[in-house]
Formats: C-alpha cells, structure tokens, sequence
C-alpha cells in the first residue's frame, strides 16, 4: 500500500503542468490520510528543488569548494541559530584532501576517536550530516535545517523562487556571494514571498517587476533562481494499527517522464 502512494504520487506529476511549479499544484497539497483496506495511508510530495544542494558544496574534483554555496550555507545556519563556521567540518567532511577547513574544520584524526572515519565525499542523506563534527539534531531537526537541504543528485543548483521557503530565498538571495555582489534585502524577499502567496512566477525576470532591482543585480539573480522544479520526494506511510511500513522515493520529472532516483523502503 505505501508503494501504491508513490505511484499515485508518479501520476500526478505525469498530470502536472511543469511549464512553472508553485505551491499551489496539486503535488504541493497537504494531502489527508485515506482510509485504505484495513489502515490508513499518508502521502506527502516534496519539492526537492526548492532546498539548497548541499552536495555542490564541493566539486566532482572533491577539491574545489564553491563559495557561493559555502556562504549560503553559513547564511542559513546561522539565521536558524547555529554556528556558521561548523561549514568548515562540512568541507572536510566531502573534499578528499586531508588538509583542516578553517577554525572549525575536522579531518581524521577527529573521527577516528569517535569510532569512525571521515566521508571524503558527497553526503547520502541529510541524516549524515549527525555525524560531522558540530551537526546535532537540535539544528537539524528542531531548528529546521534538514528541510532546507537536499542530496537529490543531478540538480542545476537553482533555486525555484515559488517554492522555496523563506529561510531559502534568504539564503540565496539575500547572502553576498561572489555571483551576487548586491543582494537582496530581507524586506525584497518578504515581498517576493508575499506575492507569490497570491500569485505565482511564471518566469524569472517577473521578480523585477515585483522588486525595484536594477539590469546589473537582476543579471545576478537570473542564474540562481527558476520557476519550476524536476527533482521531488516522496514519503509514503501505510499504518495498520500500531504497525507502520513505508517508502521514500526520490523522482525525476522530465516532461511527462517520470525516473525512480532512489528508493527506499522503511
């Protein structure tokens, strides 16, 4: 039954328009339980799209470290109030040199006391990210920070503007990167956001019409931002009685093309 959910997740993804994606398709729907057969089934559909790559942090290389998502990462740390240089332990923890990131960085040494080595590599699931050095479950979970990453391979690092929550957009937008020179201001993205609660983008350059941005800064914002999404997940809960089984998938959406990513049964 909880395979069943991902199927019926596939098909209306196929229905769905992909031209742009917003909050208000019918994936994005906070759907209710159903009662089928003897238990109940949940389904939940989830804009993978709409997070920060976390895996882009470092390069196929697994030496070259993109500064921009370094600094978009120590933005959104630090706005949920952790501390932004643990990114330094991140870096680490994906390149595959041994040499320490920083004043927090950790190679090694560190992780072999904890019974454990270091990756040297991209992460498999954001739960991996209890193992670096400075990552707890506080941050992650009752912080929120798992809900703003993600490891869906094969991503362009775009951010979709109608999907992203704010703490995102904040993120990428409002950060000073070497992309974007001149962010935007806390009180732009509230306007992005509260336009798009009653509307949607159906193209990037729309935002300028939303925002007073000048050609320079709206060339800057183009790259990092789109309107639609390819990559979702989906997790899918049968519950009979106290006895749960489950599926989380990941899904590539090409046209009316849907992949199976990865699989998972719980």
């Amino acid at each position: 039954m909880a395979r069943s959910g991902v199927e019926g997740a596939i098909g209306i993804l196929k229905a769905d328009d992909g031209t742009y994606d917003t909050m208000k398709d019918t994936w994005a729907i906070d759907f209710p339980a159903i009662g089928a057969g003897e238990g109940i089934l949940q389904v939940k559909i989830v804009d993978e799209e709409g997070k920060i790559a976390v895996n882009r942090l470092v390069g196929s290389s697994g030496v070259d470290v993109n500064r921009d998502v370094e600094e978009q990462l120590r933005s959104l740390i630090e706005r949920l109030g952790g501390k932004p240089e643990i990114v330094d332990a991140l870096i680490d923890w994906m390149d595959v040199n041994d040499d320490v990131t920083g004043t927090a960085g950790a190679e090694e040494d560190i992780y072999g006391n904890l019974g454990y080595h270091v990756k040297n590599g991209p992460l498999d699931s954001i739960n991996e990210l209890l193992l670096v050095k400075g990552f707890d479950k506080e941050l992650l979970y009752d912080r929120g920070l798992s809900e703003y990453l993600t490891v869906a391979p094969g991503t362009d690092g775009k951010i979709n503007v109608n999907t992203a929550p704010s703490e995102v957009l904040q993120a990428v937008l409002g950060t000073m990167t070497a992309s974007l020179s001149t962010p935007l201001s806390e009180s732009d993205i509230e306007d992005v956001v509260r336009y798009r609660e009653e509307h949607e983008f159906k193209n990037v350059t729309e935002i300028g019409q939303v925002i007073k941005v000048s050609t320079t800064q709206m060339g800057s914002i183009t790259p990092l931002v789109k309107v639609n999404s390819s990559f979702f997940s989906v997790h899918s809960i049968y519950t009979i009685g106290k006895v749960s089984k489950g599926v989380d998938a990941l899904l590539k959406r090409d046209g009316k093309t849907i992949t199976t990513i990865a699989w998972r049964e719980l």
